[in-house]
């Protein structure tokens, strides 16, 4: 066997079988997917935000014809709520930090760091529970009547922006989830880093919704 002698393509061919099978990146299915998603929240969000400014700017008109005809008038979010800054300024400020945390799930998938991804994923959850927790108390201090007799319906529109986010909230939550049960299935969490990076995208448009809605409902009213 010594005598034996292999020609060229032999070797050629020997080189190739013993060549590790070549790296394939992963499809960006995901990420378009959530950027389209993430779109129709944003157009959602910004015909909610377009019925309100409307509805209010028609009020005001109403009531500036009113008091121009010496008849009483009423304000586009009754007097009797209690419309306060400090909740809304807290969430802002919960959400903006939020985005940190954000970065660095997306930063530790990245170099695969399991134990650093799956506690950026915790916090930003409770993060986004907190802020649930704090609409809802933010519900029961406003006081707004759905039913009111004034004829404003800055009630139902509040209400309908504010749950609106909150179900943004939830599915952001979900998708935090889903990335944690890919990080804890795979066995290298930067195979996944569409996973975490598509639940940012997702994360970072919800908080700049949320941003317009204190500044749209809560400091210009």
């Amino acid at each position: 066997m010594s005598g034996t002698t292999f020609s060229p393509t032999d070797l050629a061919h020997a080189v190739v079988s013993e060549a590790p099978a070549p790296f394939v990146p992963r499809k960006r299915t995901l990420q378009i997917g959530t950027a389209a998603f993430t779109a129709i929240w944003v157009m959602y969000f910004g015909g909610l935000f377009g019925a309100y400014v409307s509805s209010r700017n028609t009020w005001k008109l109403e009531q500036d014809g009113l008091a121009a005809a010496g008849e009483r008038v009423s304000s586009w979010i009754p007097d009797s709520a209690q419309v306060e800054l400090t909740a809304p300024t807290i969430m802002t400020w919960t959400l903006l930090m939020s985005c940190i945390t954000m970065q660095w799930a997306v930063y530790s998938f990245k170099r695969s760091d399991r134990r650093h991804g799956l506690l950026a994923l915790a916090t930003q959850a409770m993060f986004g529970a907190a802020v649930i927790n704090q609409v809802v108390f933010q519900w029961k201090q406003l006081g707004l009547v759905i039913d009111d007799t004034s004829g404003s319906s800055a009630a139902t529109l509040i209400y309908t922006i504010t749950a609106s986010h909150v179900a943004m909230i939830i599915v952001a939550m979900c998708l935090l989830a889903f990335a944690a049960f890919r990080a804890l299935a795979s066995s290298d969490t930067k195979d996944h880093v569409d996973v975490v990076a598509s639940a940012a995208t997702f994360w970072y448009a919800m908080v700049g919704l949320y941003f317009i809605i204190w500044i749209l409902i809560f400091i210009t009213k």
